[in-house]
């Protein structure tokens, strides 16, 4: 199947405005290191080359420090990573740090391999369960343009969701993919234009596993509940016994174990004292735990 056939559906139910959020792309810690210049264009080369653009960790501890609100925190900053504009104009190339990929936190597959392994095929082999990479459903909101989604793709997972709140950010995804060889079968990969407060109906209980990188942090930033909003989505739209990673450095503590009930979710990893950004691991219970807990 050629490249052409991935598909695009953008958002035809409803008209998100410039202040609504979604899922909203990457993260959105502090002021953006300096990135490779956008091309709208890019030869199919090597999909090694990729990652040449990604900022040095010096400039990233810079600007993480200084988004966490450090001495040089700047309020104005924080703000603007809560607004669809800020991220419309970065991925079509107007914003100050413009590029055409970028990853944050956990860069790659192999930074989210071990937590997959852990929590997902060390499992199925313990309960001799047999587990296709092939065969799981996997979603990843606020997409942006991290390869992620073609770095899952490289190593084998077919069933393949993204979405983003910025038609920019889905222009990029699909310019990444361009890396695959021609003749790649993307029949299972598809790019939505979505708004992770209200997903469609349809996706219900429909992902095995939902990885998050830096998507909850912005949606934090843009205030009015929408993060509350969100986490109920991603509950409706994750399998019971589904799995939740989420690298995140934003969200207060607090906050994040309130959105995250007991009564909907175990915690199976607590990253709060990872360095940088921390990892989180979530198991969205199965009914027999939480009728057996008391949760209903």
């Amino acid at each position: 199947m050629q490249l052409t056939s991935m598909k695009y559906i953008p958002n035809t139910r409803n008209v998100i405005d410039r202040a609504s959020l979604t899922f909203a792309t990457t993260c959105c810690y502090g002021n953006f290191p300096a990135l490779a210049r956008h091309r709208r264009r890019r030869p199919k080369h090597n999909h090694q080359k990729l990652h040449q653009f990604t900022t040095s960790s010096s400039e990233f501890d810079k600007d993480y420090t200084k988004y966490r609100g450090g001495d040089e925190g700047d309020a104005d900053a924080r703000s603007q990573f809560g607004t669809k504009a800020y991220w419309d104009a970065m991925y079509e190339g107007m914003g100050e740090f413009s590029a055409d990929e970028y990853s944050w936190y956990y860069n790659g597959y192999d930074a989210i391999k071990p937590f997959l392994q852990e929590y997902i095929f060390d499992v199925a082999e313990s309960t001799s369960t047999a587990i296709e990479k092939s065969q799981l459903s996997i979603l990843i909101p606020g997409c942006g343009n991290d390869p992620i989604l073609l770095d899952f793709y490289n190593a084998g997972y077919r069933c393949l969701t993204a979405f983003d709140y910025s038609s920019g950010a889905i222009e990029r995804q699909r310019e990444l993919l361009g890396y695959l060889p021609m003749g790649s079968d993307l029949d299972g990969v598809e790019l939505r234009e979505e708004d992770a407060r209200s997903l469609p109906a349809e996706w219900k209980e429909s992902f095995d596993i939902i990885v998050e990188k830096g998507a909850l942090d912005a949606i934090y930033l843009s205030g009015d509940g929408n993060l509350e909003q969100s986490v109920k989505e991603i509950a409706r739209v994750i399998k019971r016994g589904g799995i939740l990673i989420s690298c995140s450095g934003v969200v207060p503590e607090a906050l994040r174990r309130e959105t995250f009930g007991d009564d909907e979710w175990e915690w199976l990893r607590d990253g709060s004292d990872d360095l940088r950004a921390g990892c989180f691991v979530w198991k969205r219970r199965e009914w027999s735990q939480v009728v057996d807990d008391g949760h209903l």
